[in-house]
């Protein structure tokens, strides 16, 4: 069977051991701890731990370990492990997510990332509300409410990168005020940037 390709890139994280490699448009097939995977199991002694997330991997090195050292290596195995991602196994943390609980979790990491930098930026902020069926209910405030420039950023920004990691979203909404949505799981809690 031919390898895919699958397009990744490293960024760095606080821990010089660590580096989250972002994956674009593919879905991982569980979050949490990566105990065995074609390819980074040849990686024993190298990388003390892999845990997936919803479109990244973070990666951090065994002691005695460089990037410098080890990151070709490392990026090689990622591309394997990646093209056959049926044959992984997570570890006790680990759990699959269905489609609503996927797109949560994207919409989560955009509002508390970049989506909702640009929210605080200007004085507001963005709050997860549900994802629902392909559908992400979101509510504005502060300076974000009513703001046309916030209907911009909301679609032209939050859609557009949410669909780039989901492909099967139907829409953003904005909601006002409190509304009848599907609770979260608890281990989903909605995003809040609160800016003062």
């Amino acid at each position: 069977m031919a390898e895919q390709v699958v397009a990744i890139h490293p960024e760095s994280t606080p821990d010089p051991k660590t580096l989250r490699w972002v994956i674009s448009h593919r879905r991982l097939p569980f979050v949490g701890t990566v105990s065995s995977a074609p390819g980074l199991d040849e990686l024993t002694g190298v990388v003390q731990k892999v845990t997936a997330r919803t479109d990244s991997l973070l990666v951090t090195l065994a002691a005695g370990r460089s990037w410098q050292q080890d990151g070709s290596a490392v990026r090689s195995a990622l591309g394997r492990a990646l093209s056959e991602t049926t044959r992984w196994q997570g570890g006790d943390d680990s759990r699959e997510l269905d489609d609503d609980a996927a797109l949560a979790m994207f919409a989560t990491e955009l509002i508390d990332g970049p989506i909702g930098e640009i929210a605080r930026a200007h004085g507001g902020s963005i709050e997860l509300v549900s994802a629902n069926k392909g559908v992400v209910s979101v509510r504005m405030s502060g300076a974000c409410r009513g703001c046309p420039a916030a209907a911009i950023t909301m679609h032209q920004r939050l859609e557009h990168q949410l669909r780039r990691r989901f492909p099967d979203l139907r829409e953003v909404v904005e909601v006002g005020g409190p509304v009848a949505a599907r609770p979260l799981p608890l281990s989903l809690a909605p995003g809040r940037i609160n800016h003062g």
